[in-house]
């Protein structure tokens, strides 16, 4: 059976049973307060916590008042990406961000399947990386990560990024391809779109402004990327006022 990605949920005194998935979820806090219990570990799902359900594992959850949160059904093929989360995750203002953007996507009727993958992959990349996943990283990679980190908005190249970590070019490709999923460009042009979209959606900024943030020049050059990468064009994810 297959199951939707990302659903928006409304309840109001509403008492769920005792129950499991055989795919893994995360609980996005939009309004009100979830009492959610995983595996015996109670907590109050609200505005700064984020609850992960490990597929198999029984939960439950009570919502007294008028609340709504939003559902993400993480398949088991992406367990790698989970790399472990705990049953409760503080939400820092980048997820926060994001979360609020998930949930402006998701009263677009026109948002396919696809698009919600992108949107979930974000997502679970970015809780990844609000909880400081680093430590199994050799420290070298670690370098390139933040060199490219220091160089959205200019061009490198990977003789730049190999000086920065003190590695070869032909190093610096395969250990960054084996410990962090991406090429060392790659992840450049992902944290370059990741930007963009973070711009496009909470800030007034031109559109053309926001290419030049994050390395581009030209702003057909711009459109193109960040239509390949979330399947739409920048224009799609502003608000009408802030085109």
């Amino acid at each position: 059976m297959k199951h939707s990605l990302l659903i928006d949920i409304n309840c109001n005194n509403i008492e769920s049973p005792s129950h499991s998935h055989d795919f893994h979820q995360l609980i996005l806090p939009i309004s009100g307060d979830l009492q959610l219990e995983i595996e015996g570990i109670q907590a109050k799902g609200n505005n700064d916590v984020v609850a992960y359900v490990c597929a198999g594992n029984k939960h439950t959850f009570i919502a007294d008042d008028e609340n709504r949160f939003i559902v993400a059904n993480v398949p088991l093929a992406w367990t790698d990406t989970l790399r472990a989360l705990p049953p409760f995750l503080p939400l820092t203002p980048s997820v926060k961000s994001y979360i609020h953007f998930i949930d402006c996507q998701l009263q677009d009727p026109a948002v396919s399947t696809l698009n919600q993958e992108q949107i979930l992959a974000m997502l679970l990349d970015l809780i990844s990386t609000s909880l400081g996943s680093n430590s199994k990283i050799d420290q070298r990679i670690l370098l390139a990560k933040t060199f490219l980190d220091d160089h959205v908005a200019t061009y490198v190249s990977l003789q730049q990024v190999a000086m920065a970590a003190h590695l070869s070019v032909r190093q610096l490709s395969t250990l960054f391809k084996e410990q962090l999923g991406l090429t060392p460009l790659n992840y450049l042009r992902d944290q370059r779109m990741k930007k963009a979209l973070t711009l496009l959606t909470q800030t007034t900024l031109p559109i053309t402004t926001i290419a030049e943030s994050v390395g581009y020049q030209n702003l057909s050059a711009f459109s193109d990327r960040f239509r390949k990468h979330f399947g739409r064009s920048p224009r799609v994810y502003r608000q009408p006022d802030k085109q």
